[in-house]
């Protein structure tokens, strides 16, 4: 069953006039998106409504040609069963995957199967039934006001089908849970959104070139240059630098600074002073860094000096 070869056997027996303003309004020929009314009448040098009444009277003459059409009862019959296999209501992409164009000519030769257009809340569905069309909305409009009134995304088992239609409702990054396509946490906007939310779901510090390519496989698809996800990383405090191009969140209790300044901090909340592995300890809690290079930074004297039990603390000024 092939939808192409279908529609074009339907479309011989029309009118050559009729045939070709079909064609131009489906995008059944060489063009993918289909023809407004106006670019239509005017290459024919008619007026669009009368371009639209050929258009009416076009697919009223094509549903009685399908009517006589084995091939067409045995398409609308597989498409059928293939939403059914979806509950009866299914987005259009999962069903016309090929020949798109074609297979919407086709189910508009029919009442056994609804197709909605695509809207700011809906994609475009294909159903069998009004009813399964509204018992679906009804899924989504609970699922909405569930989100809302809980506020962050919620974990799931499997993405309930009816929700796929929706728009307002999206897989988180790792798509273990759903959320609003209005949060960030799901559906990032900025190159800070997009950055938090892979450290967010990775919880480890990585490398911002590996940022730069985790970034490029989310939903949106949008390839970033490494520099652009490091200079947002050095600008915003709420990352942090740990190692070599590796950088964490501060929320994650990283402070940020140079490897001195994190054994400044550590200094600065003991009263007795730490040992040197107690330094080096807590430095590499903050930072991915050699051990070496502790020592060499607690070794400055204009800061750090060490006290007769070999304890460290601040040097005062």
């Amino acid at each position: 069953m092939n939808p192409k070869i279908v529609s074009q056997n339907i479309l011989k027996e029309l009118p050559i006039r009729t045939r070709d303003i079909i064609s131009r309004r489906f995008a059944l020929g060489k063009n993918e998106k289909p023809e407004t009314l106006e670019s239509i009448g005017k290459s024919f040098k008619i007026t669009r409504e009368r371009v639209r009444q050929i258009e009416n009277d076009g697919i009223k003459k094509a549903r009685k040609i399908a009517e006589e059409s084995n091939d067409f009862k045995e398409a609308i019959n597989f498409y059928q069963k293939e939403i059914q296999k979806h509950g009866g209501v299914v987005r259009e992409d999962k069903i016309a995957v090929e020949d798109k164009n074609h297979i919407i000519f086709l189910v508009s030769l029919t009442d056994k199967i609804i197709r909605e257009k695509e809207n700011d809340d809906f994609y475009a569905i294909f159903a069998t039934s009004e009813e399964n069309i509204l018992k679906a909305k009804e899924v989504v409009k609970k699922t909405i006001k569930e989100l809302e009134e809980k506020g962050v995304p919620q974990e799931i088992k499997t993405f309930p089908e009816e929700l796929e239609i929706s728009k307002k409702i999206l897989k988180t990054y790792d798509g273990k849970a759903i959320g609003l396509n209005t949060w960030p946490e799901v559906n990032p906007k900025t190159v800070k959104d997009k950055i938090k939310l892979i450290l967010s779901q990775e919880k480890r510090p990585i490398h911002f070139k590996d940022i730069t390519e985790m970034i490029g496989n989310l939903p949106q698809k949008r390839n970033l240059h490494p520099q652009t996800i490091h200079n947002e990383l050095i600008r915003n405090q709420e990352f942090v630098l740990v190692g070599r191009g590796y950088y964490a969140l501060k929320d994650w209790g990283y402070n940020p600074g140079r490897v001195r300044d994190v054994i400044y901090q550590a200094l600065s909340v003991s009263e007795s002073g730490l040992s040197k592995d107690e330094i080096v300890n807590f430095v590499l809690n903050q930072r991915m860094v050699k051990e070496s290079t502790v020592l060499l930074n607690l070794q400055n004297k204009k800061f750090f000096k060490k006290d007769k039990e070999g304890k460290y603390k601040i040097k005062e000024v």
